[in-house]
């Protein structure tokens, strides 16, 4: 009898414990939710056309800032401007920005390019939150759009935004991007003067020549042209499977790439950057026309790499598809759905390949 009383008291504690639980995390979300000076109302349309609107007059573009990057706070650096006699003018009218999709390089530079692309089209401001601006600035010296930390005390006038450039109506309304909205079909238009955006830094800029300088120095001396190939695998399997039920691309896309250059360029040099740079060494190492880049460098240097080209050659991502698009020069990808970018279409040397 004691042991079953023990036991009924222990299966009341355990209750009480889970119930104590359930309210400490409720009261948290309540709480956290509470913290801003405005939330977001979400209407009973599509998600591509929700409009996000403020409700309390105290909201700053820091507020915006939080919301944009997802994050409960902020953390302001040492050089921030506070002194109110020196803090930049407040925007005067609406502005356009983009919500943080957390993805790596080349997701990074589709964000900027569409919050870029979208204010030239409309007249709007352009804002970029840090979360986005401060990774590209390790990379590129000549970015134009600035970001939030200056504006960061200024009330946030407008009430009412809109998710796309097709929805806005006046300079009153500001366009906020959600995540994973792209506008390729805009940044395309100027693609050549998004290129001046993404201008590496002087020292990316060294490293990359360098290794290309380097190479040639070893061989020949002839006018080489240089095919940039961008291989993407470690972290592609799992989702190619899940999305596509596909399986990694083989060996035989790139070899059919490369003769395509070979055949219509002399003396191609192939220039490999991967995330699995021992692949490429295996499959292609001992061809004489064939460099396999060290995997010490780093993402931003083997894009630049891949820049520096004449060509390119890619099969997945954004990040060989940006190498490509500041290569200029003709370019071979792997042809499957997820790759047909909107825009490119009209781009005549850009040339899908089984």
């Amino acid at each position: 009898m004691l042991w079953r009383r023990r036991s009924v008291l222990n299966k009341s504690f355990f209750f009480i414990g889970v119930l104590i639980v359930l309210y400490i995390l409720i009261q948290l979300f309540v709480s956290s939710n509470e913290s801003l000076p405005f939330r977001r109302q979400t209407s009973k349309i599509p998600r591509t056309t929700v409009v996000t609107q403020f409700t309390n007059s105290k909201a700053s573009f820091r507020d915006l800032e939080i919301v944009l990057c997802r994050v409960k706070r902020l953390k302001i650096t040492e050089n921030h401007n506070t002194n109110k006699k020196r803090l930049n003018a407040c925007p005067k009218d609406a502005i356009t920005s983009k919500t943080s999709m957390d993805g790596h390089t080349g997701n990074q530079m589709w964000e900027y390019a569409s919050v870029w692309a979208v204010a030239r089209r409309t007249g709007l401001e352009p804002y970029v939150p840090r979360c986005i601006r401060n990774r590209l600035k390790e990379i590129f010296d000549m970015l134009t759009v600035p970001g939030f930390e200056d504006i960061a005390h200024c009330p946030v006038e407008f009430k009412t935004f809109v998710n796309s450039i097709e929805e806005w109506t006046s300079t009153n309304q500001s366009i906020i991007l959600p995540r994973y909205t792209l506008q390729p079909e805009l940044v395309l238009t100027w693609v050549q003067d998004i290129r001046q955006e993404f201008h590496f830094n002087k020292e990316i800029r060294n490293k990359a020549q360098r290794v290309l300088l380097d190479l040639s120095r070893k061989l020949p001396r002839k006018e080489y042209t240089f095919v940039g190939v961008h291989v993407r695998r470690t972290d592609y399997q799992g989702y190619l499977d899940r999305k596509y039920g596909e399986k990694l691309v083989t060996k035989a896309f790139f070899i059919n790439a490369m003769n395509y250059f070979n055949s219509k360029y002399s003396n191609c040099l192939f220039i490999y950057v991967s995330d699995d740079p021992g692949w490429c060494s295996k499959q292609f190492g001992r061809m004489k026309n064939v460099f396999v880049a060290s995997n010490e460098n780093s993402p931003a240097e083997d894009m630049a790499i891949l820049s520096y080209c004449n060509h390119t050659i890619y099969d997945y991502g954004t990040f060989g598809e940006w190498g490509a698009l500041l290569a200029g020069g003709e370019t071979i990808y792997l042809n499957m759905t997820q790759n047909m970018r909107k825009g490119t279409g009209k781009f005549m040397n850009w040339i899908p390949m089984k």
